[in-house]
């Protein structure tokens, strides 16, 4: 299992907060931050702060020690799945509003034939 410190270094840089910033939101400097990166344990109550400052549950790590590179890899998978999905419905949405044109021509085709047989 990744320590905790790397895990949170990863998670950190994943969301792409700067250092300065995250040390901030966690009442603390930069070295301390770096310090942070190199631990193999943490207290609950910094890693609570953390949990929230990054949006991620690093006491699930401890749960389940491959938790934290599995549920990286299925989110991966859920991001990869989501993604072709968009990709599907943006094909669709081109179709149907194409049948919708087609449809509103025909309807004025036919609006004008109607009117110039009267």
């Amino acid at each position: 299992m990744q320590s905790i410190g790397k895990i949170i270094e990863s998670k950190l840089r994943e969301k792409g907060l700067p250092i300065s910033e995250f040390a901030r939101r966690i009442n603390t400097n930069r070295n301390n931050v770096y310090d942070i990166f190199h631990r193999e344990s943490i207290d609950t109550s910094l890693l609570k702060k953390i949990s929230e400052v990054i949006d991620f549950d690093f006491f699930q790590c401890f749960n389940n020690p491959d938790l934290s590179l599995s549920n990286e890899i299925n989110q991966k998978k859920d991001i990869s799945i989501l993604e072709n999905k968009i990709i599907a419905l943006e094909k669709e949405i081109t179709y149907l509003s194409e049948i919708i044109a087609d449809k509103d021509r025909i309807i004025e085709l036919l609006e004008e034939r109607r009117k110039n047989s009267l």
